[in-house]
């Protein structure tokens, strides 16, 4: 399959792993962190971010379907498949987002339930990306 395609299905799944996390998962303690917005406020206000937001998706899968094909060869895991993807995705992960997150939830204490959802949420998402690039971009 052609690396452009299997990164937008990886973007797929990346938009799906976030809507659940954010969704459905982390949603407890949040309520202090967010804005409160009438129904029709929020309508207003999901309307506009959901395609923003998938836009952002499909254009990271893009580019980890990219990184994949680039250095591949160079994995530990020889042969490509999923496990190979979530290598990547783990390695590109841990020196920018999972440093990042806990570097500053030492500094700002009210904001350390955000900041450590977004430090799982970003290893989920990017390891559900690179298992489905890893899988399709053959």
């Amino acid at each position: 399959m052609n690396w452009i395609v299997a990164g937008l299905i990886a973007g797929l799944g990346a938009f799906i792993a976030d809507w659940v996390l954010w969704g459905k998962v982390f949603t407890k303690g949040m309520e202090q962190l967010a804005t409160p917005l009438s129904p029709e406020q929020m309508k207003r206000l999901m309307g506009a971010n959901i395609p923003k937001s998938a836009g952002l998706a499909f254009a990271f899968g893009i580019l980890l379907a990219f990184l994949y094909k680039r250095f591949a060869p160079a994995l530990w895991v020889s042969g490509g498949g999923a496990l190979a993807g979530m290598e990547l995705a783990t390695i590109l992960w841990l020196p920018t987002i999972a440093l990042a997150t806990l570097g500053s939830s030492v500094w700002y204490d009210k904001a350390r339930p955000l900041l450590w959802g977004m430090f799982w949420a970003w290893l989920i998402r990017m390891n559900v990306a690179g298992a489905l690039v890893g899988l399709l971009a053959r």
